[in-house]
């Protein structure tokens, strides 16, 4: 996969998706927190209307009994009462013909007062006397118009209907002054309330002859009343009742399923049970039970959240619902503008991002490119970026870096070629200094032996080879190439033993006055070697161990022969000063390390170089005043033609 997609993923996943949840988890929030406001706003609702309910109750209760204890209404029941004890049937649909006369003027005022401070509040007022009959009954006007002149109040006094004048038994014999309620009625006309108060016209409690007031309350002003200020607008119909452009609606139940009260006028005094309200039935059977809680209720075009409070001293069960949809509405529109928006955020930054990344991508690729090309060989290789980022100064380093290394291959090379030339110079010098040398202990030699014959004959011999050596030194200067490309030849057998002799008669014989120099060599020693360049090798041990003896006087030793491992060996001890262990452990071997004033170091070097091309080793054993040993092992011809 490459950067651009891992870049997005890392993005989407680190960056977008984060973000996304956050959106929904704000969303979440907050409709739970306007879920929780609303439900507190209709909790406060529905528990404000019971207790403005029951309030309203227990004044308008109160103003009841002191109407029973009015004065005038007190003795007006009292000289009223006769010694008449018939009763018309309760039961009865017939009038009564009583033949009451009108009451009192100052007991018609107290009515009026009385209907006038609580207007459209109730239905009638009924008064009884002691035995049971009827008084008179007043009822209010249908409707209070806006004069300002006194309601007509009706005042009737006779063809009485039965059920105008049914009292509460009670009252009868109840010793409180206190209004006796019967249960509401819902009627075509609204619901009702019937009280009955028992008028004491001996004084409270006294069992002299009573009377009573029956008093119909109309709740329907009440229910508003207590519902003022808690819905926008009243709906009119039972589809009204549940659109979503209400905020509120407020419901009212008896025990029974029946509906006292609705903010819809055309639900009002209907049974529940029916499908007036479709999905209701959970939470108006909760609430026909008395029992408190709240509750979703889905309309058709709308979600509702219902608290439903009960009113004990109805028998009632108030429901306040507050329209859920519209009170999150605000809300669910700000949450999805902002999932959409943060969507549209990250999808164009991740656009962006995937550009700018992608631009990047490109650049590193060619780096990349060029790094590969440089890595290959390709020194010459440029690397071009042109943008201005990191990948910019990324290419101009690998072009700076890129052109030092040319210079460097560059200084390199002619450090090489120069090391070469020092090499074949120093190495030619070696030659030369080992022909001088030979030549320079002949000539010491030719002062005390020229007078021999066979050291005459000796010494031109070794003249003319040392006159081919130094021929050969020269034409290796005049063709250098040459002399390096072409300076060895394939390995041969080769017996060693001529050779080691040659060596000794070249060098060591015209010092042997000086020296004693003794051998142990067998008939044969054969070996595959490059015979030329073994005779160097030769030729530097048994030089350099003259060389380590100088003027004084000492032996020269040299020993050949197989080992018990298949392998042949050689080995050139002297009885010079020696060496000491740091200069073995640090400097022996070491090209350009020598313990001579006038030497340069290459010979032993040379001698390992050329032993262990030919896959053999050289040990050396010397201290301080005890000599020094050489000793050359290197394969025999049987084990390299064996393994060959």
């Amino acid at each position: 996969m490459g950067i651009r997609p891992k870049l997005f993923l890392i993005f989407f996943f680190l960056g977008i998706a984060p973000m996304l949840l956050l959106s929904v988890l704000l969303y979440w929030n907050s409709v739970r927190s306007v879920e929780a406001l609303l439900r507190t706003d209709v909790e406060r609702d529905a528990t404000g209307i019971v207790r403005e309910v029951e309030a309203g109750l227990h004044k308008r209760e109160a103003g009841m009994v002191v109407l029973a204890r009015s004065p005038a209404l007190l003795n007006y029941v009292r000289d009223r009462n006769s010694a008449r004890s018939a009763a018309s049937s309760n039961n009865s649909r017939q009038p009564l013909a009583t033949g009451n006369l009108a009451p009192p003027a100052e007991v018609e005022a107290e009515i009026r007062a009385f209907l006038r401070a609580n207007p459209g509040q109730y239905n009638s007022i009924t008064c009884l006397n002691p035995a049971r009959r009827p008084l008179f009954r007043a009822e209010p006007p249908s409707h209070v118009g806006e004069s300002s002149l006194e309601p007509p109040v009706k005042f009737q006094t006779e063809d009485f209907l039965s059920s105008d004048i049914a009292a509460d038994e009670r009252v009868w014999t109840t010793t409180e002054p206190v209004p006796l309620r019967s249960a509401l009625s819902g009627e075509a006309s609204g619901a009702k309330l019937r009280y009955t108060i028992p008028v004491f016209t001996g004084g409270d409690g006294m069992p002299a002859p009573r009377g009573a007031l029956i008093v119909e309350l109309s709740q329907d002003k009440l229910f508003e009343q207590a519902s003022v200020g808690r819905v926008d607008e009243v709906a009119q119909s039972p589809a009204q009742a549940s659109e979503s452009s209400n905020s509120r609606f407020i419901l009212m139940l008896d025990r029974t399923g029946q509906i006292v009260y609705h903010t819809s006028h055309a639900l009002r005094y209907q049974s529940v049970k029916t499908e007036i309200i479709p999905n209701f039935a959970d939470i108006s059977s909760t609430m026909m039970s008395g029992e408190s809680g709240w509750k979703f209720y889905q309309a058709e075009n709308a979600r509702w959240l219902v608290v439903y409070r009960p009113v004990s001293a109805l028998g009632l069960s108030v429901a306040v619902a507050g329209n859920h949809t519209n009170a999150v509405k605000g809300v669910q529109r700000l949450g999805w503008i902002c999932l959409i928006l943060s969507t549209l955020f990250g999808l164009v930054t991740a656009v962006v991002l995937t550009g700018v990344v992608g631009r990047m991508a490109r650049s590193i690729e060619r780096v990349t490119e060029g790094a590969v090309a440089i890595a290959g060989g390709k020194l010459d290789q440029r690397i071009e970026v042109r943008s201005s980022d990191e990948t910019h100064l990324l290419a101009e380093s690998f072009n700076i870096m890129t052109d030092r290394v040319r210079e460097q291959i560059a200084r390199e090379t002619e450090s090489r070629q120069f090391a070469s030339f020092m090499r074949l110079s120093a190495m030619l010098t070696h030659d030369l200094k080992n022909s001088i040398a030979s030549l320079s202990l002949l000539v010491e030699n030719m002062e005390r032996q020229f007078h021999r014959e066979e050291f005459r004959a000796d010494a031109m011999k070794s003249l003319t080879a040392a006159t081919n050596k130094l021929r050969a030194l020269v034409a290796k200067l005049s063709e250098p190439v040459q002399s390096l490309s072409s300076e060895h030849q394939l390995p041969r057998p080769v017996d060693l033993v001529p050779v080691i002799r040659h060596a000794l008669k070249t060098i060591a014989e015209p010092v042997r006055p000086l020296h004693q120099i003794e051998t142990e060599l067998p008939e044969t020693l054969v070996a595959t070697v490059e015979v030329d360049r073994f005779e160097k090798v030769f030729e530097n041990l048994i030089l350099n161990a003259l060389q380590a003896m100088g003027a004084q006087s000492g032996t020269l030793t040299v020993k050949a022969g197989p080992t018990p491992h298949g392998e042949v060996f050689f080995s050139v001890t002297d009885t010079g000063p020696g060496m000491s262990e740091e200069f073995q452990r640090t400097k022996l071997f070491r090209a350009f390390a020598t313990t001579k004033k006038t030497g340069v170091g290459l010979g032993l070097y040379t001698c390992r170089e050329i032993i262990r091309a030919h896959g053999g080793h050289i040990d050396v054993e010397s201290k301080r005043g005890s000599g020094t040993t050489f000793r050359v092992v290197i394969p025999s011809e049987q084990k390299i033609t064996g393994h060959g």
